[in-house]
C-alpha cells in the first residue's frame, strides 16, 4: 500500500497538479509515523501507510506555511476527510486547494490491520465513500456515552472534577486538533480574561468545558485530542457526549458529512428547538 500511496503522490507532484503532498513518513519510533510535507517527485518514496499513521493531518492545512505553497495534496483516514470537509464548510479552506488522497485503516495501531489508498480522487466521490461505508455512528449506543447518562448529577461532577484534575493545561488536545484553528485562543485572551490560566480546578473545568462546546457540531471523532492528552484525559467520552446532544436536537445531523453549504452554527433554521431559552 505505501508503493500505491508513492505512486499516486509522485504523480500528483509531477504532473504540477500539486505544489506539496502532506503525508506520513517513518517516525523515531517504529509504532509511530510521522507527519511529513514532500514538494518533489523523488521524495515521494519516503512516504508511508501503515496502522500507525495516527495524526490527522487536516490540522496542518490552515497553517500559513501550508497555504503560502498553493494547492496542496493531503493523506487523509475517514475522519481526516470529514475535518477537511467541516473546514471547507467554515471557509477556512478552498475545494480547490485541497487534493484528498483517501486511504483507510481498519484498526489503528493494530499491526495486522488492512491499510488501502482509496481509488476515489474527487470530493464528491470521497463523499459517496463516507456516506456508504462510514456511515454516522449510533451515537446513543456509545457504552461510555450511556453511563454518564445513567449518572446522576453528583456522580457525574465528581468524575469530572477527578479527570480534570490531572489537567496540566499544556493545551496539546488544542494543538492536535484541526478545528482549533484560531489564531488567538479564547484560553489566552487577557483583556478581559475568560478563562483563567492556572492548572486549577477552576480553570481547568473552565477551559475543559469550554473546548467541548466549540467542537459541538464539529467534532469528527479522530481522537487526536484523547491520543495527544499526557494526563490520560477521556476526552472523547465528552466529545461524544456533545455529539450526541448535537444529533439529537439538530435534525440527526454529524458533522463531516457536507463539504457544501453553511455549517451547523452558522445558520438559523425557523424549526431549529429553541425550547432551552426558557
Amino acid at each position: 500500500m505505501s508503493k500505491e500511496l508513492e505512486c499516486r503522490a509522485r504523480e500528483l507532484l509531477a504532473g504540477g497538479s500539486v505544489a506539496a503532498v502532506i503525508g506520513y513518513a517513518e517516525g523515531a519510533v517504529p509504532d509511530a509515523a510521522a507527519p511529513v510535507v514532500i514538494t518533489a517527485p523523488d521524495e515521494a518514496e519516503r512516504l508511508v501507510l501503515s496502522p500507525f499513521c495516527y495524526n490527522n493531518l487536516a490540522v496542518y492545512l490552515t497553517r500559513p506555511e501550508i497555504k503560502k505553497l498553493g494547492r496542496v495534496g493531503v493523506v487523509a483516514k475517514d475522519a481526516d476527510i470529514r475535518a477537511i470537509f467541516v473546514l471547507m464548510q467554515e471557509n477556512q479552506i478552498a475545494r480547490e486547494d485541497v487534493h484528498i488522497i483517501g486511504v483507510s485503516i481498519s484498526r489503528l495501531g493494530d499491526p495486522s490491520a488492512e491499510c488501502r489508498v482509496l481509488p476515489y480522487k474527487t470530493h464528491e466521490e470521497l463523499l459517496g465513500h463516507l456516506v456508504k461505508n462510514v456511515p454516522p455512528a449510533e451515537l446513543s449506543a456509545i457504552e461510555d456515552v450511556a453511563q454518564l447518562e445513567d449518572a446522576d448529577r453528583t456522580e457525574r461532577w465528581a468524575y469530572w472534577q477527578n479527570e480534570f484534575s490531572r489537567c496540566i493545561r499544556c493545551y496539546a488536545c488544542r494543538q492536535v486538533c484541526p478545528l482549533c484553528y484560531c489564531t488567538s485562543c479564547i484560553a489566552e485572551k487577557n483583556r478581559p480574561q475568560w478563562i483563567e490560566t492556572s492548572a486549577h480546578e477552576r480553570g481547568n473545568f473552565a477551559w475543559n468545558i469550554t473546548r467541548a462546546f466549540h467542537l459541538a457540531g464539529r467534532c469528527v471523532g479522530c481522537g487526536e485530542c484523547e491520543r495527544a492528552c499526557p494526563a490520560g484525559i477521556p476526552l472523547m467520552k465528552l466529545n461524544r457526549k456533545m455529539a450526541k446532544e448535537v444529533r439529537d436536537n439538530f435534525h440527526g445531523y454529524v458533522a463531516g458529512y457536507a463539504f457544501e453549504g453553511e455549517a451547523l452554527f452558522a445558520g438559523h433554521r425557523p424549526d431549529d428547538p429553541d425550547d432551552f431559552f426558557e
